[in-house]
């Protein structure tokens, strides 16, 4: 049962049809860890709703900052569950690909919610050309009266001659500052439908 639910999680996001951004979740624009965020991409399919948010001059492309909010009203996922997925497939990336470093996971006291962060790379097999720092959190939401799993999702990329300082001199505190502020974010979102 475990393996199928995971089995679930990884399809329902891999089947996501990008749009021009378009606002599923009633949520535009937010301000996380004192930066202002506009909506600059959406996607959805039949269950999940996915929106990625970038502050200004940034895209999907090549962002330095991004902020995700993803809905999955799939109610046998929880965040456990969900977590679980995140640490199998970087488990899988690390052993083939050798592009991720370095996880931990976290659950809150009463277990309902998750966080995982990771650093992963890309680049050629004598240079890193990106180095990305994620978070995820995840939490049960009711969207119309129905559990529906979220995620909120952190993530900050350093490029070519930026990594090396950003690794040595940044990622403890961002990851510090940006981990107490994934805590204790807010935001009200529903699927809407479109």
């Amino acid at each position: 049962m475990r393996v199928l639910l995971l089995s679930m999680l990884v399809l329902a996001t891999s089947t996501l049809s990008a749009q021009k951004a378009e606002d599923y979740l009633g949520v535009n624009s937010l301000k996380f860890n004192g930066e202002k965020y506009q909506l600059g991409w959406s996607a959805r399919n039949s269950r999940m709703y996915m929106q990625e948010f970038f502050p200004a001059n940034q895209n999907p492309e090549t962002y330095t900052d991004m902020f995700t909010i993803s809905v999955d009203v799939a109610p046998q996922l929880t965040p456990q569950l969900a977590v679980q997925a995140k640490e199998a497939e970087l488990s899988q990336r690390k052993e083939k690909k050798k592009d991720v470093w370095n996880w931990a996971t976290c659950s809150s006291p009463d277990g309902t919610e998750w966080i995982i962060d990771f650093i992963c790379c890309s680049g050629s097999q004598d240079s890193l050309e990106i180095v990305e720092f994620d978070v995820h959190r995840y939490r049960m939401i009711d969207v119309d009266g129905h559990p529906a799993l979220q995620l909120l999702f952190y993530s900050h990329r350093a490029y070519g001659d930026d990594i090396m300082p950003f690794m040595k001199e940044e990622l403890a505190d961002l990851r510090k500052k940006t981990l107490n502020a994934l805590i204790e974010f807010k935001v009200d979102c529903k699927a809407l439908q479109k």
